[in-house]
């Protein structure tokens, strides 16, 4: 390359690629600060969109794992005063057995019917006032949950299986052998009814469970999937930045040495005419 004055070609040169280096370090240092590849949108618009994606969905999924293990709740706390009301069940027939044995006399039979009446009572109690967050567990009626990111749902059912009178036990007594013996057939079928809808609850539980499990491997995948769109290698990035650095603290040193040649020029141009003076003054001397 050939010296000029006019224009200084080695020294735009320079200038170009420490302004290139200087960003790139400025992008490297901001990508490493922030954690993530896409810190500046504009280097990958493309990227950014399926990372936008990822990330909506994977919202969506947590939102949908929370509406299921909800549902577990749910189901779980019905079948803990299915539980219950089993347990109070089984002591009626209990209590219904042993009173179907003409021995006992009209006061024994009397403690007897006194423990009935009040067991019957605690059956109706819990069937009429549980509730789960404001909803009655013992109601007709259906609750509809969604149970992925799309949209899809499921139902959990609602029955009034447990009140006294849905069992056909509203009006039972053992105060006499007859009627014990009446109540022994009546409560044999309210357990069954009692334990047949606890077997429902539990197979809604394990479906529940699943759909979990599901949400939570999706949400997994998704993750790594965004992951590898979005997130720095930390490692790769830090040595791009030494590079752009080295570079641009190099391109300062070659834009020093490029000014430096300009100044030669002015040099050989100071010294030939200091030359062509001394010659002319000697001439005109002589």
């Amino acid at each position: 390359m050939s010296l000029t004055i006019g224009t200084n070609i080695a020294a735009l040169s320079a200038a170009t690629y420490l302004d290139r280096n200087n960003s790139d370090a400025a992008k490297s240092i901001a990508r490493l600060a922030s954690g993530s590849r896409l810190a500046i949108p504009s280097d990958d618009a493309g990227s950014l969109a399926v990372s936008g994606n990822l990330t909506a969905r994977i919202s969506r999924l947590t939102a949908a794992t929370s509406v299921t293990q909800s549902a577990v709740s749910l189901a779980q706390t019905v079948d803990g005063f299915l539980s219950t009301i089993q347990n109070q069940i089984t002591r009626l027939g209990e209590l219904a057995q042993a009173a179907t044995n003409g021995v006992f006399s009209s006061s024994d039979r009397s403690n007897y019917q006194a423990e009935f009446s009040s067991l019957l009572s605690q059956v109706n109690l819990i069937a009429t006032s549980a509730t789960f967050d404001g909803l009655s567990l013992f109601s007709s009626s259906t609750v509809t949950l969604a149970i992925n990111a799309n949209g899809a749902t499921d139902t959990f059912v609602l029955t009034t299986v447990a009140t006294a009178t849905s069992l056909g036990l509203s009006a039972v007594s053992i105060g006499t052998v007859t009627a014990a013996t009446g109540a022994v057939s009546l409560l044999n079928a309210a357990i069954a009814c009692v334990t047949s809808r606890r077997a429902s609850v539990n197979a809604d539980i394990s479906k529940f469970n699943f759909y979990t499990t599901n949400l939570g491997t999706e949400q997994t995948n998704v993750t790594s999937a965004n992951s590898a769109i979005s997130d720095l290698d930390i490692a790769a990035e830090s040595t791009r930045l030494s590079k752009s650095t080295i570079l641009a603290q190099f391109g300062v040193a070659l834009l020093a040495q490029t000014n430096t040649n300009q100044k030669n020029v002015l040099g050989l141009l100071t010294s030939s005419s200091s030359a062509t003076l001394s010659s002319r003054s000697a001439g005109f001397l002589a």
